[in-house]
């Protein structure tokens, strides 16, 4: 069950093309557990092949018809804030079947630290391929908060990987986690994203921010080291929860902020954003705009909305509950960068 891996393991630069894939280690294995998990029922629902389509338009949205998802997931938990204390008595993943683990990172220079205890388990109610959720401290009891350390564990898993379509990313509590227990998404997808090449504009320090999406926020490269790339973007995110803004982040491989586009991504782009909260059990008609919608990957619940579902609408959604806390958030960019 345990997966050992050091920086050698790392893949630092990906095709952008399908081409003769050869999956990494990380790859097969994780893929291979999950189809295996799946198939012996452990999910809710099968996850079949998804209706799929690109929006016409600017931003090349990605809508996916998931209905199964909006029906017959868990119950999201009631949080209140953004900053939660952990509770024993509603679920979380100390709670988790076996057979619902399907690796266990271990780096192999980190014995004794929290790795030992990460786990990489399946998502019941999948939002798409291989869709799972990195614990980086099952038994540590975190509330569902962004560490630095679980995002360096984070990016060095998305370096294990060869495969352009994995995607990763985190919900808050007010940006609709639905479980307070720290964890993050994992999961591949086909259809390339805006944001993959999305320009960027530098505010200050390691800090951009998007210029020509309509999810306003903030965006960071790797250049070649995965504990500063998180440690960048943590300064951010504990700036945000503590001042209780709810916020949203992406994870994905993507071309270098500064270079013509290529065959191949050479850095891992992770994108946060400031939004407007969502507190409490609430279910929008067409879809809820948490980290895969702010990504532009639309996740649909109605058959109708899927059909009806526009660029213009989905754009202009997306902005207004980013805009006003982007604008609110950048004033203090280069406060929070100064030193570095």
């Amino acid at each position: 069950m345990e997966f050992y891996f050091d920086d050698n393991d790392f893949i630092w630069s990906v095709r952008t093309t399908d081409g003769k894939l050869v999956k990494s280690q990380f790859d097969s294995l994780l893929q291979k557990r999950w189809k295996s998990a799946s198939e012996a029922g452990v999910c809710r629902y099968q996850l079949t092949n998804l209706q799929t389509k690109v929006l016409s338009g600017t931003f090349g949205f990605v809508a996916q018809l998931n209905a199964n998802r909006a029906t017959q997931r868990r119950v999201p938990q009631n949080l209140q804030k953004v900053n939660n204390s952990f509770d024993p008595i509603e679920f979380n993943f100390n709670k988790v079947a076996a057979q619902e683990v399907l690796l266990k990172p271990v780096h192999k220079e980190a014995s004794g630290k929290m790795e030992d205890n990460a786990a990489v388990i399946i998502n019941v109610s999948p939002l798409e391929f291989g869709n799972s959720l990195l614990v980086p401290s099952v038994t540590g009891n975190i509330p569902q908060r962004v560490t630095q350390e679980g995002l360096d564990l984070l990016v060095r898993l998305m370096l294990l990987s060869s495969d352009v379509n994995l995607k990763a990313g985190f919900n808050s509590p007010g940006g609709y986690a639905s479980v307070n227990h720290q964890h993050y998404h994992l999961y591949y997808l086909r259809e390339r994203l805006y944001l993959e090449k999305a320009s960027v504009e530098h505010i200050a320090g390691p800090c951009f921010a998007l210029t020509d999406f309509p999810s306003k926020g903030f965006a960071f490269q790797l250049h070649n080291d995965p504990a500063l790339l998180a440690k960048n973007v943590f300064i951010l995110v504990s700036y945000l929860c503590a001042n209780e803004i709810a916020h949203n982040l992406f994870v994905t491989r993507g071309k270098r902020f500064d270079e013509t586009p290529t065959d191949s991504y050479d850095t891992i782009r992770v994108f946060v954003w400031a939004r407007e909260a969502s507190f409490g059990v609430k279910e929008e008609i067409g879809f809820n705009p948490a980290l895969c919608e702010l990504a532009g990957h639309l996740l649909i619940k109605e058959p109708l909305a899927y059909e009806v579902v526009t660029e213009k609408d989905a754009a202009e959604m997306l902005d207004s509950i980013t805009r006003p806390w982007y604008h609110q958030v950048r004033e203090n960019i280069h406060n929070l960068f100064l030193a570095t």
